[in-house]
């Protein structure tokens, strides 16, 4: 429960702000003073975006090796994993 103390001459009003944040994704019903309403509050969950990808040497002898890689960014809003599948196909 949040509260707060406001002091005001006759016929002044003013707004009284709160701020809450929400520690999981549900709907939460808020009351001050007689009036309610509500907020639902939503997952951001983990989205990857995959790119740049690099392959270094682009030409080799057979029997040696080339380097393949690419940038992975979590652009979620929560931690989470994903399996970065490498295909070599002729």
């Amino acid at each position: 429960m949040l509260s707060k103390t406001i002091t005001l001459d006759p016929g002044q009003s003013a707004e009284v702000s709160f701020t809450y944040t929400p520690a999981s994704a549900k709907t939460y019903i808020v009351t001050i003073d007689g009036l309610s309403g509500s907020f639902t509050a939503v997952e951001f969950p983990a989205e990857f975006e995959v790119s740049n990808l690099t392959i270094e040497p682009s030409e080799v002898y057979v029997g040696e090796p080339v380097t393949i890689s690419c940038v992975v960014t979590n652009v979620g809003g929560q931690r989470g994993s994903k399996t970065i599948t490498l295909e070599v196909t002729q």
